[in-house]
């Protein structure tokens, strides 16, 4: 009877280790297997004017024009910025040795995003590319003019096929999106809101170093051809494919699981870890 009453005990308190460990409400983590960046642009990360810091490895966006640094209650997950489809974008100053002009085998794009109008052109929300020379593309993109939107890759003469290998639709207006480009070298995968939207296949094998450039909110050489008007939230890019269930939990996270390492940071780490609005 003893033992029984002790195996009670043992599994009860297990059970309550459980609950208290592991509330209901606890912060989802975003995968760090692969991640190169991450902008949260939550206050603190930005100076509108200056830059914005990834707070996982330090990489400066130095920011053009005049975005807005938006309140929380606007936002996906903590604060974003909001572009306003004219001038404003944002362009990443790579780390020696460098983490963007690199040979890229695989790589994800992923991002929040609204977009509040569309104005008939192509619009870059965010675009890793050696603009003008337009030889390498990874692009988050939608195209008013054809009412299009989707993951386009470029890699030499081997390129996505707009009018076969993307959406055939306007870009929804006015609602945030998740939306996520994963390339492995062949296979390209485009999902909105965590769920698998399209894909096709680029056989063009690894995108080389070689004037690769990243760009937020616009095309990396910042001619403001290719600007968006809306807001960009959770910008991360990853060194590898995310798979389906990855990218599911990246749509459902708050931050990351582990403190970041960079010592550039100005922020703590309860503000990194905002909560979802």
């Amino acid at each position: 009877m003893q033992n029984i009453k002790l195996s009670y005990t043992i599994s009860i308190l297990f059970l309550l280790l459980i609950v208290f460990t592991h509330p209901a409400d606890a912060v989802i983590g975003a995968v760090e297997d692969g991640l190169v960046a991450y902008w949260s642009f939550d206050q603190g990360t930005v100076q509108i004017q200056k830059h914005a810091e990834d707070i996982f490895s330090g990489l400066k966006a130095v920011v053009d024009g005049d975005p807005e640094l938006a309140p929380a209650a606007d936002c996906a997950v903590g604060e974003c910025i909001l572009l306003d489809g004219v001038d404003d974008y944002l362009l990443v100053e790579d780390s020696d040795p460098p983490k963007i002009d690199r040979d890229w085998d695989e790589i994800t794009l992923e991002c929040w995003v609204k977009i509040n109008a569309l104005d008939d052109s192509w619009n870059r929300i965010i675009s890793l590319d050696d603009m003008p020379a337009n030889t390498k593309v990874v692009t988050l993109y939608y195209d008013d003019d054809d009412n299009r939107h989707g993951f386009f890759v470029k890699v030499d003469d081997k390129a996505t096929q707009a009018g076969q290998h993307l959406i055939q639709e306007d870009i929804p207006l006015n609602e945030w999106l998740h939306i996520v480009g994963t390339y492995d070298g062949s296979n390209v995968n485009y999902y909105v809101n965590g769920k698998l939207a399209i894909g096709h296949k680029v056989a063009g094998g690894k995108i080389p170093k070689g004037g690769l450039l990243l760009g937020i909110g616009d095309r990396s050489d910042g001619v403001n051809a290719d600007a968006i008007q809306g807001y960009i939230d959770e910008f991360r890019i990853y060194d590898r494919a995310l798979t389906a269930g990855e990218v599911q939990k990246n749509m459902r996270a708050e931050g990351l699981d582990v403190s970041p390492t960079s010592n550039h940071l100005s922020v703590t780490w309860g503000q990194i870890k905002a909560k979802r609005r």
